[in-house]
């Protein structure tokens, strides 16, 4: 085996030179700022001194046409009345809950065990804005609406208190991706709407959950009463979220960006990033759903592999491999060097170190790579 920093080198050259299975792959680090440079010369004003034509003029201050049309383009998509370019979704959802809350009068909230709200965001829902949250039903299954009725229900944990709101995030990312049945999603809206309850989209990744069930992102939006959705995952643009739903809530969630501090001079790298990455990203979204589930059955045609869901239910899915995780990532590395093609990045312990977790979310990335020879190397990794 080379010495550590030998080994280490050699990874980052597979992983920057090979083609990528899962995500956008490596580019340099100047192309998203030459795509957007490219952009704003073919949009933006033309000419040169004196004889300059107007064209677009950068944002300001989360104003101007450049952010409100694109702003109008996205709710038009969803069908949602307005929208409000921001961030980031640890800074949009909070501010959604809490829109919902002082509304409601009720700064209890719930969402699923692995929301990112829970996991990944320091608990700023309860710093920032003082939401109570509970967690609603098991965390490896998606969120029912069994959980809901259970939660306020007799003897149930919000009983007393009630809801103000409900997040649900589809695709759940922390389960493989996985998405209740619609009509358990529909059975949720209801139970929701008859209560009372406003019922938010944690749509980081809903690009994916349009082609897994067949309808469209206004059909899925017409179940929730806002929706956050993000801008650099399956899209792969750079860093920012909208935030969509009634005009009035976006009015409000505009102040909360403001006192939060995200109104930003301009954010135009980022928005035009997002503008000219969209499109792309929708028209390959129903490829990439059908090929995870193909490229799930190659690797769970194998032992030591098993896959979640299986078959998956989005464009992403777990991997689980049984073995040394040193073993996995020479292996790994060997079938790089082979083939070109590197299979996955880091792989987290589960069950003690007896097996390894990855995350496999196909991105554009992977339609670079036939299946035939998809097929060969992830039979060279076993």
């Amino acid at each position: 085996m080379p010495e550590p920093d030998a080994l280490a080198a050699e990874r980052a050259r597979l992983r920057l030179t090979c083609r990528h299975l899962a995500g956008h792959g490596p580019v340099h680090p100047a192309e998203p700022f030459e795509a957007i440079a490219a952009w704003c010369r073919a949009n933006g004003p033309q000419g040169a001194g004196e004889t300059l034509v107007p064209g677009f003029e950068p944002d300001f201050y989360g104003a101007g046409a450049l952010v409100e049309d694109f702003e109008a383009e996205v709710a038009d998509l969803f069908g949602m009345p307005a929208a409000r370019f921001m961030p980031s979704g640890c800074m949009a959802q909070p501010i959604a809950l809490r829109i919902w809350s002082d509304r409601q009068g009720n700064p209890v909230t719930a969402f699923h065990p692995t929301s990112h709200l829970e996991l990944h965001e320091e608990g700023g829902y309860k710093a920032l804005h003082g939401l109570t949250a509970h967690l609603l039903g098991d965390a490896d299954r998606p969120t029912a609406a069994a959980d809901v009725a259970a939660l306020i229900g007799p003897g149930g944990a919000a009983c007393e208190t009630g809801l103000g709101s409900v997040l649900v995030e589809l695709p759940a990312r922390e389960i493989g991706g996985q998405l209740p049945a619609w009509n358990d999603l529909v059975a949720l809206s209801e139970l929701c709407r008859t209560r009372g309850i406003r019922l938010h989209l944690d749509g980081a990744r809903v690009w994916q959950a349009a082609p897994a069930y067949g309808r469209s992102l206004r059909a899925i939006a017409a179940l929730f009463d806002s929706v956050y959705v993000s801008f650099y995952k399956d899209v792969g643009a750079l860093a920012g979220a909208m935030l969509l739903g009634p005009r009035d809530f976006i009015a409000d969630a505009a102040i909360w960006q403001r006192r939060q501090g995200g109104t930003l001079h301009s954010a135009m790298g980022n928005i035009v990033s997002a503008r000219i990455n969209l499109a792309d990203a929708l028209g390959r979204m129903p490829e990439l759903v059908s090929r995870a589930r193909n490229v799930a059955a190659l690797f769970a045609a194998h032992e030591r592999a098993r896959v979640l869901p299986d078959p998956p239910q989005s464009s992403m899915f777990h991997l689980f491999l049984e073995g040394e995780e040193e073993a996995w990532l020479l292996a790994r590395d060997r079938v790089a060097r082979e083939t070109g093609i590197w299979l996955f990045n880091a792989l987290r312990s589960v069950d003690g170190g007896a097996s390894w977790k990855v995350e496999i979310s196909l991105g554009k990335a992977c339609l670079a790579i036939g299946q035939a020879e998809l097929g060969e190397a992830i039979s060279r990794l076993f």
